[in-house]
């Protein structure tokens, strides 16, 4: 038994000097749980809000107490104004300035009540509501978070806006009549002044409201007709199949990055064979030899990328060849920026199986914070923060700009500048170390 137990003490002694193994055991989970614990475990207030344009063009007592409760909203985040990039001033949005974010891709919803919201002759409230699904689970979360805030409401004004029904299609005599057999009923079964039920449906909609004055309601067929929530979708409406198109290049540029850091890191398989020994003692310099590394790396993700592409539009009918230009040159800086990945972590590990193990870590958070998997607004604001320091962040935004809304290049040129810039700068680095004999 003694043996045994020296067995395995050698075997975790092993373990432990082995930082790879360890990464992968213990920080990847850890790191992931809290990233899935975030979006699923964390509840509403330590997930992040969804931003969404709010108008109110209505002078209702209920439109300001809704306004008021889509505020203090768990899920949404009301934006009520806009910066004049001109002026630099600050101004109140309006439904056109509203439809024009969302068209832009600036922000994912708005929620407008006209000036006809609720007034002292509605027969039912209007609500406009303009979307932009380029992710679904935001634009479900949006639409559910303003309908149960509108719906606890109906309490306070459905008497008066099932009169108005009533009137609107019986005429106001048999509505008169319809309203005083409700109240007989009511005050037969319920025990209530029948007096005071016609009182109160006959009053007006906005007496004796206040913010406190809410409670939680169950919504039928009927309830549909007193709220006419009218949904205009303003981008993607066109595109034959929108699930695909929103996540084909979050998973494209993950796997990109799996393939080139491999590649990258084969550069310890050179050493190993003997093969970078046998390079260094011809003409070349090390600095040709990591730039071979790196083209080779470069066009062999430019065709991975493209082929993953083709294979979507071949398969489930994505639309690449709309804007397709803008999507090459996505392609060919996402490329780059994901070569420039696997230098880096070449430039810093000592082994192969440590930059394998470091980039395996690296790639998963990156892929898991920076959009390739969820939408990046269901983390809570500290993490929104984090994924805009992922290069996946930024490719994954291009890439859904580029085929969701057939953005031009302009739209996206801090994408670009900023994956440009970890290019440059990662790649610098790497030819830095590899020329100062850091690397081998």
């Amino acid at each position: 038994m003694k043996n045994i137990f020296e067995l395995i003490k050698k075997d975790f002694t092993r373990f432990v000097n082995d930082k790879t193994a360890v990464l992968l055991t213990f920080l990847v989970p850890a790191v992931l749980i809290i990233i899935f614990g975030n979006i699923f475990g964390g509840g509403g207030s330590s997930r992040g809000k969804a931003n969404v344009i709010f108008v109110n063009k209505s002078n209702s007592e209920i439109a300001k107490i809704i306004e008021e409760k889509l505020d203090s909203s768990s899920s949404i985040r009301l934006v009520k104004k806009y910066r004049i990039e001109e002026t630099d001033s600050i101004a109140e949005f309006t439904e056109e300035k509203a439809i024009e974010y969302i068209k832009a891709g600036k922000h994912p919803a708005a929620v407008v009540f006209p000036s006809d919201f609720l007034s002292d002759t509605s027969i039912a409230m209007n609500i406009k509501f303009y979307y932009d699904p380029r992710n679904e689970i935001e634009s479900a979360i949006i639409q559910g978070g303003i309908q149960q805030t509108i719906f606890t409401q109906l309490p306070q004004i459905f008497p008066a806006l099932l009169t108005r029904q009533a009137n609107e299609f019986l005429g106001d005599e048999d509505g008169e009549g319809f309203r005083n057999e409700m109240a007989d009923i009511v005050s037969s079964y319920f025990g209530v002044p029948k007096d005071s039920i016609l009182n109160f449906t006959s009053s007006q909609i906005s007496s004796g409201l206040s913010s406190e004055e809410t409670s939680d309601s169950s919504s039928g067929s009927f309830i549909e007709n007193l709220i006419k929530f009218d949904s205009v979708q303003l981008v993607g409406a066109n595109l034959k199949n929108p699930q695909v198109t929103r996540i084909v290049g979050g998973w494209a540029i993950m796997f990109l990055l799996f393939t080139l850091t491999a590649i990258a890191t084969s550069l310890f398989e050179e050493k190993q064979e003997g093969t970078l020994k046998r390079l260094l003692c011809m003409p070349v310099t090390r600095t040709e030899i990591l730039l071979s590394k790196y083209y080779f790396s470069m066009a062999l993700g430019i065709i991975q990328l493209m082929v993953l592409f083709v294979f979507s539009w071949a398969i489930f009918d994505v639309d690449i060849f709309s804007n397709f230009l803008n999507l090459i040159v996505v392609i060919v800086i996402s490329a780059s920026a994901a070569v420039s990945f696997g230098m880096i972590i070449t430039a810093h590990a000592t082994s192969i199986s440590q930059a394998n193990g470091v980039a395996t870590l690296l790639i998963l958070i990156m892929s898991a914070v920076g959009g390739s998997w969820f939408p990046t607004f269901l983390f809570p604001d500290w993490l929104q923060v984090v994924a805009k320091f992922t290069l996946t962040y930024w490719s994954v935004e291009a890439f859904q700009q580029i085929m969701w809304r057939q953005a031009e290049l302009s739209a996206i040129y801090l994408n670009l500048i900023i994956l440009i810039a970890i290019s440059v700068i990662f790649n610098s680095y790497a030819v830095y170390r590899f020329n100062k004999g850091n690397i081998f």
